[in-house]
């Protein structure tokens, strides 16, 4: 089972915890690899151009600290939302006046009606969307995201654990010589597969928002990410 909402609330105040255990992932995972993640993201939603970001379930690790750098450095509004208390764990001191905090979970009425004047230029859904996809209707939450997207505006659903891809990749030649090598994963999820993001998931969301006036592209992410044998990016632009 993945964690719920509730679960990463907990994990947010457990002072045991580093900040990449509190967003679900080992330290090994995570800890040096965030500015090239961020990278990745920034070309992908093409912050340079974006006035207005959301970053729906941000978390606490560097990566929403590379964010509000760059939406700082860009004077670009940045929405940052997650829960009160995995909000609190963000440096507040580098938070600039274009940086906006949003407690609750998308898309709770509460959050909608904090959001309901507001359209964005990018929105990052990043690790997210596993947890969704458990807790309530994945393609209520994305045409949610899209509502709140300007014309032009995109849309990155980015690290989604397909199982059919990692199982792919670990019979591969290349996937067995990981499985050899791999650091062991402190995070321990017990999973059935119908609980898990599979290629017609994957599918089905490509084909679906084409259907209400979107673009929608599946793309890798590069190879010297964490999971980028594993994980999939969805990047939907709003006609």
């Amino acid at each position: 089972m993945e964690f719920s909402f509730e679960d990463f609330k907990k994990r947010a105040k457990d002072t045991n915890l580093s900040k990449w255990e509190k967003i679900g992932f080992p330290d090994s995972y995570r800890n040096g690899i965030e500015q090239q993640i961020f990278e990745d993201i920034k070309n992908k939603l093409k912050l340079k151009e974006a006035k207005d970001v959301l970053d729906i379930g941000c978390g606490c690790s560097e990566l929403v600290e590379h964010l509000i750098h760059f939406c700082n450095k860009q004077q670009s509004s940045l929405y940052l939302l997650d829960s009160n208390e995995m909000l609190s764990n963000i440096d507040n001191t580098i938070f600039g006046s274009n940086i906006k905090l949003i407690p609750g979970c998308f898309p709770d009425k509460e959050v909608k009606v904090k959001l309901v004047n507001e359209s964005m230029d990018a929105i990052l859904v990043y690790s997210v969307l596993q947890y969704v996809f458990i807790g309530q209707s994945i393609f209520q939450f994305i045409h949610e995201c899209i509502n709140l997207l300007k014309s032009g505006g995109r849309l990155l659903l980015g690290d989604i654990p397909n199982f059919q891809s990692r199982e792919r990749f670990l019979a591969s030649v290349n996937g067995k010589e990981f499985l050899s090598n791999n650091v062991q994963n402190t995070i321990n999820l017990d999973h059935t597969n119908e609980e898990r993001i599979d290629d017609s998931v994957i599918m089905s969301i490509l084909l679906r928002f084409r259907q209400f006036g979107c673009e929608t592209y599946l793309i890798p992410q590069p190879g010297s990410l964490p999971f980028a044998n594993r994980r999939e990016d969805i990047l939907i632009i709003k006609r």
